[in-house]
């Protein structure tokens, strides 16, 4: 970001949002570029004035900008560095919401902020109390959410891919609260989708703020009052192949440990959430459902009670891949939320 020398003084360029914007999810903040690999990021600010633009430097990501809570324009990706405007809005003070519609493990996406045309900045919106993080898999991140076929290319899992309809953040806006979506498409706890990557899992990406940088820490600001967890569907979906590291018999213990293992390093890094536990039956040897369902057994027997099951019902799954489709997302936002509002939690 170029600065202004006015009176001994550094200023922002004019138009700048230099500092008023509310960033929800994983974001790393370099110099005012806002960059992510995770989905569900939104970036937030608001202003008076009749047009504001957005200005992306980012050539793989789907993105949709509010205003005032209501949807205003797609944005598709396209190389290069370019504004996108919204005009033609009443005079007054508006809030923009820029929410990331999908993820890009492998690549990552940069907005350089928000500009105006005669406008004026306000202060950034106040961060919700209320927080919740989603951690999972493609379910999770909504892959394919819009889409009505099974059968479907690369391109159209891309474009028919949005976070901002998906059940976590569905949840999370009912709730009023701030939200992460910790998401990974294909990515188990010990085992990945086909048995592909076997030297990595989800959990090797999840202590990442960005995923293509092992260096890169989390935020320690971040204390979820709520976790809500879908792992395991890619660990049990597909059939073990010849050749893999472990059978059946010790693929469920390994899960079950890993999956211990995470738990105890969320108590200890959120400082004690409530923690809901989310499976849903997988065909043939639903194998998925006992073993979490044991996991909650296991600790509130233990006095550990804000481990919390959560069956899923049947989904349709009549989108991109056999995912779920948005009424199968909202089916999910509705049970999760009555469990939530079950558990009471302490926000």
């Amino acid at each position: 970001m170029k600065w202004i020398l006015l009176a001994g003084m550094l200023l922002p360029p004019l138009g700048w949002a230099a500092d008023p914007i509310l960033a929800t999810g994983r974001w790393v903040n370099n110099d005012g570029r806002y960059q992510t690999s995770w989905p569900g990021g939104m970036l937030s600010a608001q202003f008076t004035g009749t047009s504001v633009g957005v200005v992306l430097n980012d050539e793989r990501s789907y993105y949709v900008v509010e205003i005032d809570g209501k949807a205003a324009q797609q944005i598709s990706p396209a190389s290069g560095k370019r504004t996108v405007w919204i005009k033609n809005l009443p005079a007054g003070t508006h809030r923009i919401d820029l929410i990331r519609r999908n993820e890009s493990p492998d690549y990552v996406g940069q907005v350089d902020g928000f500009v105006l045309d005669g406008g004026q900045w306000q202060a950034a919106p106040e961060a919700p109390k209320r927080k919740i993080e989603f951690i999972g898999d493609s379910f999770t991140a909504a892959l394919a959410n819009l889409s009505t076929q099974r059968e479907c290319s690369e391109r159209e899992i891309a474009a028919t891919t949005d976070a901002s309809q998906g059940f976590a953040i569905k949840v999370a806006r009912e709730l009023n609260a701030q939200w992460q979506v910790n998401a990974m498409s294909g990515m188990g706890m010990v085992r990945n989708w086909g048995g592909n990557l076997a030297d990595r899992n989800f959990r090797t990406f999840y202590p990442r703020q960005l995923q293509t940088d092992a260096n890169s820490k989390l935020d320690a600001q971040w204390l979820p009052q709520v976790v809500v967890i879908g792992l395991g569907t890619n660990d049990f979906s597909s059939k073990i192949n010849a050749g893999e590291k472990r059978n059946a018999e010790q693929l469920e213990q390994d899960f079950l440990a890993a999956y211990r293992q995470l738990i105890s390093q969320l108590n200890a890094r959120y400082q004690q959430p409530q923690i809901i536990l989310t499976a849903l039956k997988l065909w043939p040897d639903d194998q998925l459902r006992p073993l979490v369902k044991s996991l909650v057994t296991e600790a509130n027997t233990a006095g550990n009670t804000r481990l919390h099951y959560l069956e899923l019902s049947p989904m349709q799954l009549n989108g991109c891949q056999w995912h779920p489709n948005l009424q199968d997302h909202q089916q999910v936002a509705t049970q999760v939320l009555a469990k939530i509002k079950e558990i009471k939690p302490s926000w």
